[in-house]
């Protein structure tokens, strides 16, 4: 005697069900893509306010090098970064007596200026 399969058949409660673990398993991906570009849209509203610090740091950095050594450029900067940190610096006070530079030498002359057309 051989035994043949049969074909199962299944419910149209269990095609129901299995439509509906699939349609958890879709809105769940959704869920996680949706999540992604939420974070992404964060990031990104952050960021030109984090651009605008630097840039203002930059700036201010600049200004008071200018200021302070008109004739330095960056080679002499990292050289003197160098010797100081060889030196054994105090990053604290360092980084205090920065901070007074940068608010003495670091701000934009006041004033009017002339246009540039």
């Amino acid at each position: 005697m051989t035994i043949t399969k049969t074909r199962v058949r299944r419910t149209p409660e269990q095609r129901l069900a299995d439509l509906e673990k699939k349609q958890a398993q879709i809105l769940e991906r959704q869920k996680v893509a949706i999540a992604k570009i939420a974070a992404a849209k964060a990031r990104l509203m952050r960021q030109p306010d984090a651009r605008k610090v630097r840039l203002e740091q930059e700036r201010r950095f600049a200004q008071a090098i200018r200021s302070i050594a008109p004739d330095w450029d960056y080679r002499h900067v990292i050289a003197a970064v160098e010797t100081v940190l060889a030196e054994g610096g105090n990053a604290e006070a360092l980084a205090q007596r920065g901070e007074v530079l940068l608010q003495t030498h670091g701000q934009a002359k006041r004033g009017r200026r002339p246009s540039s057309a």
